[in-house]
């Protein structure tokens, strides 16, 4: 009997939420358009970006490196200007993000054995470009120095080779868009689920739900399993789209990661049921799901470690289950993450998941009573 009364409701839920056209357009489009901008425009990497440079030595050397500057494949072209002043406008202009300045002595310097200075004028209001900008101009020109002052013939006693782990050429698409199979499902199951309830409100069916014979822990399962359903076809979605359209192999077990995100989209159906039974209407449940979600986003690690926070926000973060899901998705994906340390993360997705549904089901048995 309780699974006929479940199956009514679940189907009840899905109807409401695929009968318009409208929601199920937003149900399948917001997530593809988010992934794509995501993959493409939000990114950190730093390319094609012009540099300007102004040359006050015009010797053999000071040529010679800018020319590494033209090869270098994050420049796209090397703007030369007369001066500093000219070099500082087109910086306010926001045509160049750095600027180098060769010093009148840099092949005298070179020649003389000793080590010449260049000034690098970055643009502040792109710190974050302006320093990987800055941390590959370096780069060359220290290269650039110790080859010229030491000698081509010269062979150093020892060298440092870096090499990447899991992610061997750096790409940060490699590293971002397969966390996003858990972040784009974890705002529509918010959605979904966190309006559920305060839809029926509006219109009037919450009290008729609250004195059927469906108990409190049965309307918690009947609204939680649209989302479910809704948040897994998603995840499918978007894995197939990450690995076949994106070619970021899945390196760990698939069934592995399915099982962190069902959790993880559990615990955030508690999250939105809890929210649900909060407010009375669909503006006020819009608004709690924004005051969850960027938080949730920021204490993640999504943007920044986890360890860069100051010590007394980190907890916080550990009880945030997106900080989990993160580590599970990236550890699967890039370096097949092995079942017994996914399992260190599950545990408090699950937590958080009892409790929130706990506080749920209680707050719609005080409104029963």
């Amino acid at each position: 009997m309780i699974w006929t009364r479940l199956a009514a409701l679940i189907t009840k839920e899905l109807l409401s939420a695929f009968r318009d056209p409208r929601g199920r357009y937003a149900l399948i489009a917001p997530p593809l358009i988010q992934l794509f901008l995501f993959a493409f425009a939000a990114t950190l990497e730093v390319s094609n970006v012009p540099v300007g440079v102004v040359n006050l030595d015009w010797g053999a050397q000071s040529e010679q490196l800018i020319s590494r500057f033209e090869r270098a494949s994050a420049f796209s072209e090397v703007r030369r200007y007369a001066s500093e002043r000219d070099a500082q406008a087109a910086i306010d202009r926001q045509d160049v993000i750095v600027v180098v300045e060769i010093g009148q002595d840099f092949s005298r310097k070179l020649a003389a054995g000793e080590a010449p200075s260049v000034l690098a004028l970055l643009d502040g209001r792109k710190s974050n470009s302006a320093q990987i900008v800055n941390s590959y101009l370096t780069t060359i020109i220290n290269q650039y120095g110790a080859e010229t002052a030491i000698g081509p013939s010269y062979q150093p006693a020892s060298e440092i080779v870096d090499r990447s782990w899991y992610n061997p050429n750096r790409e940060y698409r490699t590293a971002m868009v397969p966390i996003l199979i858990a972040t784009l499902p974890m705002t529509m199951v918010l959605m979904i689920v966190g309006m559920s309830v305060a839809r029926e409100r509006e219109l009037g069916t919450f009290e008729q739900l609250l004195v059927s014979p469906l108990q409190p822990i049965e309307i918690i399962l009947g609204k939680a399993a649209p989302g479910l359903i809704v948040g897994l076809a998603q995840c499918v979605l978007l894995t197939l789209i990450v690995t076949l359209l994106f070619g970021i192999p899945l390196l760990g077990s698939p069934l592995v990661l399915f099982l962190g995100l069902t959790v993880f989209l559990i615990s955030i159906i508690g999250v939105a049921l809890l929210i649900s039974s909060l407010v009375s209407n669909q503006q006020q449940a819009m608004m709690g799901t924004m005051v969850v979600m960027m938080p949730a986003m920021m204490l993640s690690g999504f943007s920044s470690p986890v360890q860069n926070m100051p010590d007394w926000l980190q907890p916080l973060a550990m009880v945030n289950p997106v900080t989990h899901i993160l580590v599970i998705v990236r550890g699967v994906f890039l370096r097949d993450m092995p079942f017994w340390l996914v399992a260190q993360r599950i545990w408090p997705m699950a937590a958080m998941a009892v409790v929130m549904m706990s506080l749920a089901a209680w707050m719609f048995r005080r409104k029963i009573e």
